[in-house]
């Protein structure tokens, strides 16, 4: 074996063993009972440990360094080469975690997790609290040993956005929050959401049909019911969906678009750097959120997108609502506590709260003690609202929990991306509208799959702004969407 291959084997190898990491998280959350749990976390702590192993030895650095210095180096695509570039960057910052602190710190995330589930059941946030004070600083002291001369919550941001700062976003959220809050105080009023219990065979036959039409390979996918919804890469062909079995049908096909954006972002890598088996989309977290939210906001709220396929999901759930009543509720404004169930306008506000929450934790401006005054104080600033209970307060999302500080921004960072992303669509494709109308949803797909998703995580989002002709990350072209759509005072 010449030395990119031998790197290729060992790629496999810490695939292989993530693959099976990927299935215990998968079961620990989805199908396991109670009472095994805590043996599962230590298995799947074991394996985690395992990989970080692989990915911290001595024998990884040399195959990397062997492999890129290599004459059949010179051999590969350029895709493969800077994405085996970025691998001995991350290898050169992951070195820097002791081994033992890194078991402990993946056993607390996963312990956390489970405490996280029965105190938000409870309501019992003192329960919760001295666990997500340990994670918290057990955090700080993870991205402290990765990133020790850079701005501790910056390297959290750079670890979910490549390349973007707190400076950016503050500028960002800013003028997204000036010019929403206006907009959503015109909607005092809402409609009641429509509620109607179904099986979990009819959820699960009405997820596969959508996710058909917007393009996601059920061959390559498998779908599992939880509390919250989520979507995991476990594999090359193996690409995880999960829902929450509740009872509002617009709130569930709207999870389900959006995670099947999510899903057919990982399904359709480029071949050269797919084969590579772990390979997947990291550390671009506001880019994958754009193309999740651009299927459930731009493209599922659009009432064009149902045209073709309302009267089968219709059959499928056993919905007595008309065409015009079922779009209605999926545009409802409505200035509610959860931030899943929220329309897309409100969801920006609720994302800033998590980001301004997040900012001064890890600024030292917030304390664990004070995180539910915090919360309420935003939510009946923002959004008027007065919280009764921690479990629909600060308390309702798991990314705490799990020790994903910094991931929240990216949602909203992928809500601006999606108004840049409108642009490009209309200006190559022609109008959105038209397309969803005549059922070519798929059209639109193949050309996010050409311009996005092939590239995988190889380019940083600025990176992929720049080859489709765009050269500024703007919040005014999701302004302009907002207002265009929901200004009542323009219509």
């Amino acid at each position: 074996m010449n030395k990119i291959e031998m790197l290729y084997k060992y790629l496999e190898d810490i695939a292989k063993e993530q693959y099976i990491a990927n299935l215990l998280s998968w079961d620990l959350r989805v199908n396991a009972p109670l009472d095994t749990k805590e043996y599962l976390i230590e298995v799947k702590t074991d394996v985690e440990l395992k990989i970080f192993e692989m990915e911290t030895s001595s024998k990884y650095e040399e195959l990397l360094k062997d492999a890129i210095n290599s004459k059949e180096f010179n051999q590969i695509s350029e895709l493969e080469k800077r994405y085996l570039k970025e691998l001995l960057h991350k290898y050169e910052i992951n070195k820097k975690v002791p081994g033992a602190f890194y078991e402990e710190y993946a056993k607390t995330c996963s312990t956390v997790n489970t405490i996280w589930e029965t105190a938000k059941e409870n309501n019992d946030y003192n329960m919760f609290k001295p666990y997500l004070k340990k994670i918290i600083d057990m955090t700080k002291e993870y991205y402290t040993y990765k990133y020790p001369d850079m701005d501790l919550y910056d390297s959290m941001l750079n670890e979910y956005e490549e390349g973007m700062t707190s400076k950016v976003i503050d500028k960002l959220f800013k003028e997204i929050k000036d010019a929403l809050i206006p907009l959503v105080n015109q909607y005092q009023d809402s409609i009641k959401p429509y509620t109607k219990e179904s099986s979990s065979s009819e959820l699960l036959d009405t997820a596969k049909y959508l996710l058909n039409y917007i393009g996601f390979d059920m061959n390559k996918g498998a779908l599992g019911i939880y509390p919250h919804g989520y979507t995991e890469k476990m594999s090359y062909n193996d690409v995880r969906i999960a829902f929450k079995h509740g009872n509002k049908p617009c709130d569930f096909v709207s999870t389900i678009i959006h995670e099947g954006g999510h899903g057919i972002f990982e399904q359709n890598i480029n071949p050269t750097i797919s084969h590579l088996r772990n390979a997947c989309i990291d550390g671009l977290y506001g880019l994958h959120e754009s193309q999740s939210r651009f299927y459930e906001n731009i493209l599922g709220r659009n009432p064009n997108f149902w045209i073709p396929i309302y009267d089968e999901v219709k059959k499928l759930l056993h919905l007595d609502l008309s065409f015009d009543d079922f779009v209605k509720q999926l545009n409802n404004v409505h200035k509610g506590y959860i931030r899943t169930e929220a329309d897309e306008l409100t969801y920006c506000l609720h994302i800033i709260i998590r980001y301004e929450i997040e900012r001064d934790i890890f600024n030292n401006n917030l304390a664990v003690d004070d995180l539910p005054k915090a919360w309420n104080q935003k939510m009946k600033e923002y959004l008027g609202l007065d919280v009764s209970n921690d479990s629909m307060g600060v308390m309702q999302d798991v990314h705490w929990s799990e020790g994903s500080f910094g991931y929240f921004p990216s949602y909203l960072l992928g809500n601006i991306y999606d108004g840049i992303f409108i642009k490009c669509i209309e200006r190559d494709l022609g109008n959105i509208d038209e397309i969803l109308r005549n059922g070519k949803i798929k059209e639109i797909t193949n050309y996010l799959i050409k311009n996005i998703y092939v590239n995988g995580g190889v380019y940083i989002s600025r990176e992929v702004l720049h080859n489709m002709g765009i050269d500024e990350i703007s919040a005014k072209p999701l302004i302009e969407y907002f207002y265009n759509k929901y200004d009542k005072k323009g219509v």
